[in-house]
């Protein structure tokens, strides 16, 4: 049977964030990265991504329909394997990397692809895809598949073509209310009009535990720093392993809200997240409107230029504003093991995922441990990223990491040009945080 999934509402979501004419722009895009030295068999590589993407056809589907009608199909086109020159690229932000915005148009294809970027002191492997048809634990599935084909095992491929929504009704009947427009982004306020969106990594050295929870209530004491304000997280939750044997490119991600109060600690978050798998509530979906019980269904009957223009008029209004429906999304990728990622002559020394551009939100962080430490990526609007105020809040979390404090307020350096990426000198890493995500 060839592949084909129905369109999600939550895919439809991550569509209306495209341009969908040339020149393409798909902000909304995962992104593995594998920092490390080679490859040195090209040939072997196209080899293994043709036959991990022959064994997974969810990495190279295209859409095809319209509204209600929109379905996932296999175009049966090899996900397609790029090498890239990319020059001074350090690894710490999209400053010289103008390819880690290139396009995977949904309709038009590819929607999945993997780039060997070749740079001055070192390369990395990308694994890349549109979030409306892969998550990040998707992504990683694949790239998965890749390296056992390098390493001379058979690829484990994928086994369901179940859809996100499709999943939840299997899960629970449950539905709940939206969040309101209520809470302050974790970086403050507004500051002048840039449209724009910008990201930095940050490297944490060593080893730790309960790196979630801790991460959090860091991130709310500094929130609160610029005013009292409540907090509360979008915390991705992989749907999975909720089916026994299920394999899956999909996007197959739920979602939990954590609120993080004052008195909020490491083992009351723990207890808080367990209660809420317990009840299944990552996979409860959520209706349209928060105080009308508009059917999340709809959404497969609003046209993309509708969803697309209801969208911008909400980005104007959190800008304008500065409050959110959450302080933020944190996607915690948990321990993932370096020796998975490497073969075909590619050796990996690090790991990391670039955070998605879905501009109605105000704070995205990606969590991954490996190793040999922690690494966070964090994307903010540039207009809450001023005065070094994204770099402000990394360096939070690892203060809180090292010595349960944050930095005082007055550190807040609001000289700093947010373009510049800083290398940092950190002693602190991970174990695996209590709850893995996508």
């Amino acid at each position: 049977m060839s592949y084909e999934r129905k369109l999600s509402p939550n895919e439809r979501l991550f569509l209306c964030l495209d341009k969908h004419s040339p020149p393409y722009d798909t902000p909304c895009t995962n992104q593995m990265v594998l920092e490390g030295v080679g490859p040195s068999d090209e040939s072997a590589w196209r080899n293994a991504v043709k036959k991990a993407s022959l064994a997974n056809p969810g990495s190279r589907i295209v859409l095809k329909g319209k509204l209600g009608f929109a379905r996932w199909v296999d175009s049966g086109k090899t996900t397609p394997f790029r090498i890239v020159d990319g020059g001074n690229w350090d690894g710490r932000s999209e400053i010289n990397a103008e390819f880690l915005s290139d396009p995977l148009p949904a309709y038009q294809g590819p929607t999945s692809e993997v780039l060997l970027v070749k740079c001055k002191n070192t390369n990395y492997v990308i694994f890349r895809s549109h979030h409306a048809a892969m998550d990040g634990r998707g992504t990683e599935a694949f790239a998965e598949d890749v390296f056992r084909v390098l390493n001379n095992k058979p690829p484990q491929g994928e086994n369901s073509m179940i859809s996100d929504i499709d999943l939840c009704r299997q899960i629970t009947t449950e539905r709940c209310d939206r969040e309101g427009d209520e809470v302050r982004a974790p970086t403050g306020f507004p500051e002048g009009d840039d449209p724009g969106r910008t990201w930095y990594r940050k490297t944490i050295k060593g080893k730790f535990s309960q790196i979630l929870a801790k991460v959090a209530i860091a991130i709310a004491r500094s929130a609160r720093l610029y005013g009292e304000t409540d907090v509360r997280f979008r915390i991705p939750v992989d749907l999975r392993p909720r089916v026994e044997g299920l394999r899956s490119t999909a996007n197959l991600s739920g979602a939990i809200i954590m609120n993080v109060e004052k008195e909020t600690t490491p083992a009351s978050w723990k207890k808080l997240i367990k209660e809420q798998l317990t009840n299944k509530t990552e996979a409860v979906i959520p209706r349209v409107s928060k105080h009308i019980p508009i059917p999340v269904g709809l959404i497969f009957w609003m046209t993309l230029k509708v969803l697309k223009k209801d969208n911008l008029n909400t980005l104007k209004k959190r800008m304008t504003t500065g409050q959110y429906q959450v302080s933020g999304l944190i996607s915690n990728l948990g321990l993932i093991p370096l020796d998975r990622y490497s073969g075909g002559g590619f050796e990996a020394s690090s790991i990391f995922f670039i955070p998605p551009d879905f501009n109605p939100s105000a704070f995205f962080l990606t969590i991954t441990g490996n190793k040999n430490g922690l690494e966070l990526a964090l994307r903010v609007p540039k207009v809450l990223a001023s005065g070094g105020r994204l770099h402000k809040v990394l360096d939070d979390i690892e203060s809180f990491l090292r010595t349960g404090e944050i930095l005082d307020q007055g550190k807040i350096n609001h000289q700093e040009d947010i373009e510049t990426p800083r290398q940092t000198d950190s002693r602190l890493a991970a174990e695996s945080p209590e709850t893995s995500s996508a």
